[in-house]
């Protein structure tokens, strides 16, 4: 799984992504 930097910032201010939670699910 490939993380940009801008993933990276998302993450730092969130604790989990729309895309981690959508991952999660399935």
């Amino acid at each position: 799984m490939q993380l940009t930097f801008g993933d990276a910032e998302y993450n730092g201010k969130r604790k989990r992504t729309r895309r981690e939670v959508f991952l999660a699910e399935m």
